[in-house]
């Protein structure tokens, strides 16, 4: 039988994260919204992280559980560890709302509160994700005025811009519903490549809604470990350097964007019309990506690098030099 209150699970990754998680425990608990348990994947850190969450867990029973990543290490193996473990040892019918987060950031307050609320206006019967802006704080905490959607446009107008950019979606400030988490497949051992976010929002774009909170639910700190890099608008001194030195590096992120969405494709509860003709388009490149890109009417960013970048390495498939992505196309064929 379902329980009457309904609850939150939050997914947290952490490594070497001594220095922080402490105030991103104590964000957690000040939260509004008191109802829920937390689950942490450990990618086999070093220092004391893993003996500070369990002093944590001994004074709050909703920290229920550490687990170690002990197969692939990185950032997204380490979130998918924890997302399998929940599939696969968790009742369906045991959470309502789904959080990720990361062990050096801090929430707000009413972070939780806002978005089930978000949630909540939509129902139980769609699939739905939300997420919102961050604002900056330093490394030694702090805050700043400067927010994320200062550097970048995070506010995803056209969804399906979500499939050539990973500037979107932020793991740390989202939230989804369970209608969207029943529709996840998570296999950790053919994650290794695969950011969770992104990866999520996906199933949101294709198959229900995917909405933005425009305020800074999160306090984003910014150092030299994080996984994930700032956006940014760029001029034409900066486009020339990244045609020719920087050239390689944006053609592999590129690469990788594109085997996320053949993963998301190839593992989806079926394909819609848009997903057919994203494979296609990633696939074949050339014309054929010419004509999607226009039907679509994709763009990702504002900055004539970032558009000039998706088209030349969209239509002349040179992503596809990616020896990951050879593998792919030939298991395609």
């Amino acid at each position: 039988m379902k329980k009457s209150e309904k609850k939150a699970l939050i997914m947290m990754a952490t490594y070497n994260g001594e220095e922080t998680i402490r105030e991103q425990l104590d964000s957690i608990q000040s939260q509004d919204f008191q109802n829920w348990e937390l689950y942490i994947s450990d990618d086999n850190s070093s220092d004391k992280t893993r003996e500070i969450i369990a002093e944590y867990q001994q004074r709050d029973s909703r920290i229920k559980k550490i687990l170690i990543n002990k197969k692939f290490h990185g950032a997204y193996a380490n979130y998918f560890n924890v997302l399998e473990y929940i599939k696969n040892n968790i009742s369906n019918d045991y959470f309502d709302y789904y959080f990720y987060c990361d062990q050096d950031d801090r929430w707000v307050k009413n972070k939780m509160s806002k978005e089930i609320q978000v949630l909540e206006n939509y129902g139980e019967n769609e699939a739905i994700l939300c997420y919102s802006d961050l604002r900056f704080m330093t490394n030694s905490g702090v805050i700043k005025t400067e927010k994320m959607s200062d550097k970048t446009d995070i506010n995803l107008k056209n969804p399906y811009n979500l499939f050539f950019s990973s500037r979107y979606v932020w793991g740390t400030t989202m939230a989804h519903n369970k209608k969207l988490w029943d529709m996840l497949y998570i296999n950790k051992d053919a994650m290794n490549n695969i950011s969770h976010d992104t990866y999520i929002a996906q199933y949101a774009v294709c198959f229900g809604k995917i909405i933005y909170i425009d305020e800074p639910l999160v306090l984003y700190r910014r150092h030299e470990k994080n996984v994930s890099g700032i956006p940014g608008n760029y001029g034409l001194v900066e486009i020339m350097k990244k045609l020719t030195v920087k050239l390689p590096g944006v053609i592999k992120n590129h690469s990788m964007v594109y085997l996320e969405d053949l993963y998301f494709i190839n593992n989806a509860p079926y394909i819609t019309t848009f997903m057919h003709e994203l494979k296609e388009c990633i696939l074949k490149g050339g014309i054929v990506a010419r004509n999607f890109l226009k039907k679509y009417d994709i763009k990702t960013t504002s900055s004539v690098w970032g558009q000039l970048s998706l088209k030349i390495i969209l239509y002349t498939g040179i992503y596809k030099t990616n020896k990951l992505f050879r593998e792919i196309k030939d298991e395609e064929s």
